[in-house]
């Protein structure tokens, strides 16, 4: 049996043939035929139909039957005068099958036989699409597209082809396409090289305003009416002149920026479109740590550093002006998808704040194209605020001194009240001996909406909760204090999408691969959704909790309300169908979309969300290379550098000393809460390989492994 058809080439000559050509609609028709068709790769977008040399289609018409009204064809109008039929509706009398091109009732031409649409898929074949037919052994007509065959029923003729009107064969030669009409006609259809506008450059970077801007341009495949231009700018920004080799562009002013588009038309339907951008030399800092437009960075007396990324549309180097050279330092300067200049801040002896400029220069010239203010406060005279950036229940502490912070709920500006005093409830240094009384916090005061309080001299590493009481002595709030022994680093650790605190929450130091983790990386204990800390276990084998100078830890009879906890500090709700609060559960008090006022982190850190795209709350890290469980007492992750989690166990009967699992269990929250009494968290275990993530009860005392709260550059 004789293959009917191996390629299309009808369908370029087919495509938009519904109405006679409209310049408004040449745009879509363009991007209607940028689909690749098998055998036919020289850039559809830009093919052109053509009979001989010079000849294209001027003209494509609906064919109306005059006795029926329908459309039964179309007739194709070349620019020599040529006029040619396609019939794309069966006559009555065929000798089948007939396969052609008909306008389906969404208007759309699709391949068809015997004037019925073929499906494939369940859906129509557009004519930009390449169908193979063929005629099987048993007479069957076959189509196939992408991979997936339809059969189309049987052949009424032995050796049947395609009757009149329609064409007879299809050949695709290295330079063109050859259609055979039933006449005998061959229409040449040749692949012309692509109409395509090309600029020299696409985006430009003007210095100022008269710049006289060119940037040549070659058309490929341009015909003798093809008209070049540009669009899209306002002409009390731009002149704008299109030469035949150049488009040339003047900025009027210093501000002057656009996106144009650069077109040729060829006039027979063939347009090609360039998008052209124009810009002035700028630059901008995209990370800075203030809210102010001025400074970009803000600085403490003390000094430091900061990455700034620049975006810039020139090269850049960065140097400080005369002014500040002798306290700000540009340590480096990387160009990479953006620049990073890291700046080095001297610290400031003076009372008085100081303020510069780091310049960006354009490279290699004089020229400033952005300007990095820098301002810095003097030295501090009286308590340090701790909460001058963020307020926060939590508040770490690593030298020696005295420091405040403003009396208010959490993270909010909200007040917690009338306050007549605030106390020391209670210090631990996270082991089973208790430390003697102030030797943590050595005084505490209120004054003014602040908490002041005092370390000793000799700073001493622990946690310890002050609370603010008013004139009945009722708590009104109360706030962690924590002094770790070493520095806390922070790293993404390949867990999180922002970094990670190396240590739990509370924990006076970060356990390590080195040695057995000691209990005092264990950290401290947390119902979920409350923002005070229980002290951890007082051993890495015990039930017990940490002894403590000050209020012990209760547990109530029953469930608490949140106004209760809060006047209760040291006093944990009881388990009452997993949740320790009353009279109805609260799945907002920790939040995966903010931080709350009740999140237990210092400023800039947060509870971690339940997020399953994130490693550490994937739910089973068992499936992720580089996991290690350690029997001794924690886990690690493989790489540089290295996140250790000790097991620190966990509450879960809910007496006073109550630990359970210590040295082989832990349980990490994060701010999710997915029922009446259950919230997620990580549930790691020694002695199994699987980590899962679930629900849990909220009244159970787990670890919090704070995480940076993201920043979003405007």
């Amino acid at each position: 049996m004789k293959k009917l058809l191996t390629s299309v080439a009808m369908a370029l000559l087919l495509v938009g043939c519904a109405k006679e050509y409209d310049d408004s609609g040449l745009k879509e028709r363009v991007s209607a035929l940028e689909t690749r068709v098998t055998a036919l790769e020289s850039n559809v977008q830009a093919l052109q139909s053509a009979i001989g040399e010079g000849v294209f289609v001027a003209k494509v018409q609906e064919y109306a039957d005059p006795d029926t009204g329908k459309t039964i064809g179309v007739t194709v109008t070349y620019t020599n005068g040529d006029v040619k039929y396609f019939e794309i509706s069966p006559k009555a009398d065929y000798a089948g099958p007939v396969l052609g091109v008909i306008q389906s009732g969404s208007g759309a031409l699709v391949w068809a036989v015997d004037g019925i649409a073929i499906e494939v898929g369940g859906k129509e074949v557009p004519v930009y699409q390449t169908p193979v037919f063929s005629i099987d052994e048993d007479g069957n007509l076959w189509v196939e597209v992408d991979g997936e065959k339809v059969n189309l029923g049987q052949v009424q003729n032995e050796g049947a082809t395609l009757v009149d009107g329609i064409f007879t064969d299809i050949k695709v030669e290295q330079d063109k396409v050859v259609l055979t009409l039933s006449d005998g006609t061959k229409v040449n259809i040749p692949f012309a090289e692509a109409f395509k506008l090309i600029l020299e450059t696409n985006d430009v970077v003007y210095e100022k305003k008269g710049d006289v801007i060119t940037i040549p341009y070659t058309v490929s495949g341009k015909t003798e009416g093809t008209v070049v231009g540009v669009t899209g700018y306002q002409p009390n920004e731009f002149g704008v002149k299109v030469t035949d080799s150049a488009i040339i562009i003047t900025p009027y002013n210093n501000s002057a920026a656009a996106v144009m588009t650069a077109y040729a038309d060829s006039k027979i339907g063939l347009v090609s479109l360039v998008e052209l951008t124009v810009n002035h030399e700028s630059a901008r800092v995209t990370n800075p740590n203030t809210e102010k437009e001025v400074p970009d960075f803000f600085f403490e007396a003390e000094g430091g550093s900061v990455v700034a990324k620049v975006v810039s549309n020139v090269e850049i180097e960065a140097i400080p002006d005369d002014d500040t050279k002798d306290w700000i330092t540009v340590v480096d300067t990387k160009a990479m998808t953006e620049h990073t200049i890291t700046l080095s801040i001297a610290a400031n002896a003076d009372a008085q704040n100081r303020n510069g400029f780091v310049n960006i220069f354009k490279k290699g010239t004089q020229k400033c194209v952005y300007s990095i203010y820098v301002e810095q406060e003097g030295v501090v005279v009286g308590p340090k605020d701790l909460g001058k950036k963020e307020t926060a229940n939590s508040y770490i502490v690593t030298e020696a001194g005295d420091y405040k912070f403003a009396a208010v709920q959490g993270n909010s500006a909200e007040s917690v009240g009338t306050v007549k005093e605030a106390v020391v409830l209670w210090e631990t240094v996270n082991t089973d001996t208790a430390p003697e009384a102030n030797s943590i916090i050595a005084s505490v005061a209120y004054a003014d909406g602040y908490v002041t309080f005092s370390t000793p001299t000799t700073l001493k590493p622990g946690n310890a909760v002050i609370a603010a009481k008013d004139a009945d002595g009722v708590i009104l709030w109360s706030w962690h204090i924590w002094i770790p022994e070493t520095e806390i680093v922070t790293n993404t650790y390949g867990l999180w999408n922002t970094d990670m605190m190396d240590r739990n929450l509370g924990a006076l130091v970060a356990a390590t691969t080195d040695a057995a983790a000691p209990v005092t990386s264990y950290g401290l204990s947390y119902q979920w959704g409350r923002k005070d800390p229980f002290p951890g276990p007082k051993r890495v084998d015990s039930g017990s909790n940490a002894a403590v100078a000050g209020v012990e830890l209760s547990v109530a009879e029953g469930q608490m309300t949140v106004a209760e906890t809060i006047a209760n500090p040291t006093m944990m709700g009881h388990f009452n169908d997993g949740d320790w609060l009353s009279p109805e559960p609260d799945n907002t008090l920790w939040q995966s979309d903010a931080k709350t006022i009740y999140d237990p982190c210092p400023p800039g850190y947060r509870v971690p969300a339940r997020d399953k795209t994130q490693p550490l709350f994937s739910g089973d890290l068992s499936v992720l290379s580089g996991w290690q469980d350690i029997k001794a007492n924690y886990w690690f992750t493989l790489g540089d550098p290295v996140a250790v989690f000790p097991f620190a166990g966990y509450r879960d009967d809910y007496g006073v000393n109550s630990f359970t699992h210590t040295g082989d269990r832990v349980v990490y929250w994060s701010a999710y809460a997915s029922g009446t009494a259950k919230a997620y968290g990580l549930n790691v275990r020694s002695e199994t390989t699987t980590h899962t993530l679930g629900e849990m009860p909220k009244a159970r005392g787990g670890s919090v492994r704070c995480v940076a709260i993201a920043v979003v550059a405007e």
